[in-house]
């Protein structure tokens, strides 16, 4: 491999890094649109694309909360905290705790 394609490679992975949340988000919505308007027209294939729209949707918003500590929309949060999806939580174990040692306080 070259030094460019490594180069190529490189610079894709961190495009998608820095875009990938809005990119997959936008390209949810536009399939979940045209999925409905597909299902509308009387065609029975627009609902896979209205459900791979949903599923784009939310992959999405989980790559922006892996990103950012938080969710964009309460929607996706609620979704991936309280429905089976929780355990692909992103944001799930980001507690810290502010005190050191064990977090008792004297009162002397």
């Amino acid at each position: 491999m070259s030094a460019t394609a490594v180069g190529l490679a490189i610079l894709g992975l961190l495009g998608l890094w820095v875009f990938g949340g809005f990119a997959l988000r936008l390209a949810g919505v536009l399939v979940f649109i045209s999925g409905a308007v597909s299902t509308a027209s009387g065609h029975a294939g627009g609902i896979i694309a209205a459900a791979l729209g949903v599923v784009t949707w939310l992959a999405g918003h989980w790559h922006y909360a892996l990103r950012h500590q938080e969710y964009k929309s309460p929607l996706a949060r609620h979704l991936f905290s309280r429905w089976p999806l929780a355990w692909l939580d992103p944001t799930r174990d980001w507690s810290v705790p502010v005190e050191r040692g064990d977090g008792r306080r004297w009162s002397r």
